[in-house]
């Protein structure tokens, strides 16, 4: 004799509930991407500054010449916002070298704004210090469109040496809220 089996599968409602179950579940987690994704965003630009502080000093040093960091994208540092990007290039091109230029970055995105209270250029000398030497360590902001609560900073003092906060919305001491334009 001849048996039938059932074929098993899915019926019309099971699926019907497992796709609303699946639209609650990612309305519920889109928005925590969202925010992951700025996040990393704010982090990728702040850390792109930070790094370009360290590579203008360090070669300063390493070529014993005056190297700049400025707002803009050329030498002439006409630039009035960190937020459109910046240039690293030798003062003084040292023998070897033929392009003063070291590396340029392109604006940042996201409508984030990237402020300093210490200006749009800066020069490490050959001893890595800043010329001239700033009264007080100067700050750099990077806000997004979040307000000030995400708002990161880097703190660069006298001695050419830069440090990002680890606490999101203050500066570096930890204690000092930041404000956003």
């Amino acid at each position: 004799m001849q048996t039938i089996s059932r074929v098993r599968g899915f019926t019309l409602i099971e699926l019907l509930v497992l796709v609303a179950i699946v639209a609650i579940l990612a309305t519920i987690a889109v928005p925590d991407f969202s925010a992951s994704i700025k996040n990393d965003r704010d982090i990728s630009q702040l850390n792109n500054l930070l790094t370009s502080l360290m590579l203008a000093r360090s070669e300063a040093i390493k070529s014993a010449a005056d190297v700049s960091i400025c707002a803009g994208s050329n030498t002439t540092c006409s630039g009035t916002s960190w937020a459109n990007g910046w240039v690293i290039y030798y003062n003084t091109v040292p023998p070897g070298v033929t392009n003063p230029i070291i590396r340029v970055f392109p604006a940042i995105s996201g409508n984030n704004t990237f402020t300093s209270d210490g200006g749009y250029s800066f020069t490490f000398q050959e001893n890595g210090t800043l010329a001239p030497t700033p009264p007080a360590p100067i700050n750099f902001t990077l806000c997004d469109p979040r307000g000030p609560v995400y708002a990161r900073s880097i703190n660069l003092i006298a001695t050419g040496s830069a440090e990002g906060a680890a606490k999101v919305g203050y500066r570096v001491d930890g204690s000092t809220p930041l404000t956003c334009p």
